[in-house]
């Protein structure tokens, strides 16, 4: 193990790595998925979402942050994020791309958007079928 995997994995919760979780996250949301086959690449801004989800899931039970502006526990917030799937993260892509206002803190904005996506997917398709 080199040193900076070894201070990774001492600098995180439980001795969780940064690096095997985001494995992990990319394995749960079938994160080769997202392959735009015309390109044959994936979006970085998938890749920036595993690493939200990521950072989240390695933070320690003791901590906290922001969904929504309330301060919530972690383990709250990362037992939500590991009901996330494939079908939630195309759901905070698309929303994204049709924000047409800045967003001065992308990370707060994003890690708010993946914690409300699992519960609002079905709704959404309920009203987009409705609205049809």
């Amino acid at each position: 193990m080199s040193i900076l995997e070894q201070r990774t994995q001492d600098s995180v919760s439980g001795g969780k790595s940064l690096t095997e979780t985001l494995e992990k996250v990319m394995r749960q949301i079938e994160y080769h998925c997202f392959t735009d086959l015309r390109r044959n690449r994936i979006d970085p801004f998938y890749t920036e979402l595993c690493l939200v989800i990521a950072e989240v899931l390695v933070l320690n039970p003791e901590s906290t942050l922001k969904i929504n502006g309330v301060l919530m526990y972690a383990p709250v917030v990362q037992e939500v994020y590991l009901q996330l799937r494939n079908d939630h993260v195309r759901l905070v892509f698309q929303n994204f791309h049709c924000v047409s206002t800045r967003i001065y803190n992308i990370k707060a904005y994003l890690r708010t958007a993946l914690y409300n996506v699992v519960f609002e997917l079905e709704s959404n398709y309920i009203n987009e079928y409705n609205s049809l």
